[in-house]
């Protein structure tokens, strides 16, 4: 099977301003699809935002028109502003606007989720089949939940296994599953096993094992997708250390199962194009 990897990131700083990246060793330079290919050969990928202009889902998209690599782009919106899904609408004209497949709003803490412009703009993203990737903060499982609940009709992926959204080095891996449980539940939200690099690889950071079972309990196998959060994940290891490392803890997967977590639950959530694929990438 085409493996997908549902969550990598492409910047130029000499393009676009990324201030986050200023304080960030080792990623404050280029990474762009030839890099991509130097670390994970041929891949089919997602790539999601990383700034927040429209002048860099433009870019995202150029790439994704050109590229058999990127088979999908999860552009930034502002989804607290009226004219948010006007700016997705004139996005999906453009070159390569055939490729997006999803927005984010970095929403992290705070009470945006159950503003009533954030849920209106939710609800037309859902009416334009658009995915909506939740990166989520302290405190905010229980408003995704509430968003999710109350928009049946809208795709909602929870980017990172929400690790960041509880505290799990006081509160355990026990508490992450209580508070994932109520948004795995909902059938109209997936999963991404992406982004633990922080939580799993530092000093007494929890395992990743032990964080892929909790979102298994929670999701099940047709509810998740790998994320492999390239170059952020060079923090902490290499391309292929972090792939090694998801399949290890996910050994357990049927054949099917397996299917899904490596690329049918992303191509379902994002709609991605089968077509558009590099074929010999398997696993």
């Amino acid at each position: 099977m085409t493996r997908v990897d549902a969550h990598v990131h492409l910047w130029d700083p000499g393009l676009h301003d990324h201030a986050w990246l200023r304080s960030t060793e080792g990623l404050n330079r280029r990474f762009g699809l030839d890099d991509l290919v130097a670390a994970a050969g041929t891949v089919t990928a997602v790539a999601v935002q990383a700034g927040q202009s429209a002048a860099e889902a433009r870019w995202l998209l150029g790439l994704a028109a050109c590229s058999p690599h990127i088979a999908g782009v999860v552009v930034h919106g502002d989804l607290g502003d009226a004219a948010a899904v006007d700016v997705i609408d004139a996005l999906r004209t453009e070159d390569g606007g055939h490729a997006l497949v999803g927005v984010r709003d970095p929403i992290g803490g705070g009470t945006r989720l159950g503003r009533p412009q954030v849920r209106r703009s939710l609800a037309a993203l859902g009416e334009r089949g658009l995915a909506v990737d939740l990166l989520l903060g302290q405190a905010t499982l229980g408003l995704a939940y509430q968003a999710a609940r109350d928009l049946p009709q809208v795709r909602f992926v929870v980017d990172h296994a929400a690790i960041s959204a509880v505290d799990v080095r006081s509160g355990g891996l026990g508490e992450l599953a209580a508070q994932l449980a109520p948004l795995g539940g909902l059938p109209n939200v997936v999963c991404k096993l992406s982004g633990l690099g922080k939580a799993t690889a530092a000093p007494g950071g929890v395992g990743l094992d032990e964080v892929v079972q909790v979102v298994l309990d929670v999701f099940g196998p047709h509810r998740l997708m790998f994320g492999s959060d390239w170059p952020v994940s060079t923090q902490w290891s290499p391309y292929e250390d972090v792939v090694a490392a998801v399949t290890r803890a996910l050994g357990g997967l049927t054949a099917d199962e397996a299917v899904a977590v490596w690329g049918g639950t992303a191509a379902g959530a994002y709609g991605l194009d089968p077509a558009k694929s590099p074929k010999d990438k398997r696993v």
